[in-house]
């Protein structure tokens, strides 16, 4: 399965992996509860799963006050 992590504040694609069924379970990504992740793991329906952080960039630009609302939400 494609697995795709992309910035929750820009929109840009940090990276992506192509995992196996194993790899997921390890990972922790097979069964997960969506009502608690929702807003981070969001699975389309064709199959690949996207997981919403934040890049670099992003990390860097926000002030200490956005990082504790981000880390909140």
């Amino acid at each position: 399965m494609k697995v795709t992590y992309i910035c929750d504040r820009c929109g840009t694609i940090i990276g992506s992996l192509g995992l196996t069924r194993d790899e997921l379970q390890q990972m922790g990504l097979e069964t997960w509860d969506s009502d608690l992740d929702e807003d981070i793991i969001k699975p389309a329906p064709t199959g690949p799963l996207f997981i919403y952080s934040l890049c670099n960039h992003c990390v860097d630009a926000a002030s200490v006050h956005e990082i504790k609302w981000i880390c909140l939400k």
